[in-house]
């Protein structure tokens, strides 16, 4: 809510929204915007960045905070930070919710602490590991790590795991969504990687973490195998608090659609996510406040240079350009999505006052879904796909040569926004 003064001149040069434990405050002769969290002791800390030419003035405080966060992640000031958190973060991929609580433990004035880290996919780890520096990398099957069943008394390996990685405060963990996505029409709902959510439970029987936050795709709760059911459960059994929800990212700020399922536990505190999603729901964010300064980005590298499209796709572009329009007709689909279909965004336009449709990996393809820009003859590149994921420009993902596997690893990301929240509620 909005603070009430009587002093106009001090309303005129400063805008402040405020939570209970969450403020932004806008200094325009200073021109630079901040974040404080009074923390649990009651004391503040305060983080401030320095606005860029490309954060609109003519929005909320955290608008612009955030907003500046994503288009510069650079030239934040904050005090020291005390004490550190502990984390680990199994399917870990590239590190979207590692980069949320990393935010989070930085705004209440503490150190993230990588000590583990655990993805199949050795490009995805490899820019983990730049941005984050864990102190353990797991780049194989997470079976050889946890390799006891839920429930059953601790392997050797187990134990050593222990050791080696000591005290783990969080746990984050994105375990492979794709057996239960409605994209998937080969396996889906019976597939053999959704039992590896279960590897969830086995690690907090192994280390103990006392928060963790697993996020899924929404039906993660269709799922034959009961991983999801059985996770909470014996997540329970160990003495946890445990909610779960499928939150609408949206809410929070990222300016696409996307759904995803959460599970938060805690042997500390006990949350509701939606009430956490309430207390920090704001205004939905369009495309162009994501991206709207990339429309002419020179393409330098795979980053920042669009895919190469078909003479057929091409013109598509061309029609829905020249007719200004954002659905392609029957006439110009594919013969297979002429008739009777449920796919009206596969070739289709952007809106650059709307949020971006879900980013997939599929996003520089217009055969994938709606990921042709508002006003460029091209789809989304991969600089404007990880703005959309709230991946702040400063994050490193220079290791990646290969376009598809940058695809792959911006597309099956979280946007940080989800982790921050709910770490913000947990650690505070």
């Amino acid at each position: 809510m909005s603070n009430i003064t009587s002093n106009r001149e001090v309303v005129a040069a400063i805008k402040r929204i405020e939570t209970p434990h969450l403020s932004f405050e806008y200094q325009r002769h200073s021109q630079w915007v901040s974040r404080t969290v009074r923390r649990a002791n009651g004391t503040p800390f305060i983080t401030r960045i320095n606005l860029s030419k490309e954060v609109s003035r003519h929005q909320d405080p955290r608008s612009m905070f955030e907003q500046a966060l994503l288009k510069t992640g650079k030239g934040c000031w904050h005090d020291s930070l005390r004490g550190e958190v502990r984390v680990a973060d199994l399917y870990s991929g590239c590190g979207g919710l590692s980069l949320g609580a990393r935010e989070a433990c930085t705004a209440l004035g503490r150190q993230f602490k990588s000590v583990l880290a655990v993805d199949e996919d050795k490009d995805s780890l490899e820019v983990y590991r730049r941005n984050f520096a864990p102190q353990v990398v797991h780049s194989d099957d997470i079976w050889k790590l946890l390799t006891g069943e839920i429930g059953e008394h601790l392997h050797s390996e187990e134990k050593a795991l222990a050791k080696q990685i000591g005290t783990i405060d969080l746990l984050l963990a994105g375990p492979p969504c794709q057996g239960h996505s409605d994209l998937n029409n080969h396996t889906r709902r019976n597939d053999k990687r959704n039992h590896l959510y279960e590897r969830v439970a086995r690690f907090a029987e192994v280390a103990g973490p006392a928060w963790i936050i697993i996020e899924n795709v929404p039906t993660v709760v269709h799922g034959k195998e009961k991983s999801l059911e059985r996770t909470t459960r014996r997540l329970n059994q160990l003495g946890y608090h445990v909610s779960n929800e499928i939150v609408n990212l949206s809410l929070l700020g990222v300016p696409q659609k996307r759904k995803r399922h959460v599970v938060v536990a805690s042997l500390v505190n006990q949350i509701s996510i939606n009430n956490v999603i309430e207390l920090y729901t704001v205004k939905e964010r369009s495309l162009k406040w994501a991206i709207g300064d990339l429309e002419y980005e020179k393409p330098i590298g795979i980053f920042r240079t669009p895919s190469a499209l078909h003479k057929n796709n091409l013109r598509r572009i061309e029609y829905l350009m020249e007719t200004d329009t954002y659905d392609l007709p029957n006439s110009l689909r594919p013969i297979c999505h002429q008739n009777n279909h449920s796919y009206l965004s596969m070739y289709g336009r952007l809106h650059y006052d709307k949020p971006a449709q879900t980013i997939t990996s599929g996003f520089s393809s217009p055969g994938q879904g709606r990921y042709i820009h508002p006003t460029r003859w091209r789809t989304l590149i991969p600089h404007e796909a990880a703005r959309l994921q709230f991946f702040p420009d400063s994050f490193d993902f220079s290791s990646v040569t290969m376009r598809g596997s940058l695809a792959n690893m911006i597309g099956n990301a979280v946007p940080m926004l989800l982790s921050l929240v709910l770490c913000l509620a947990l650690l505070t």
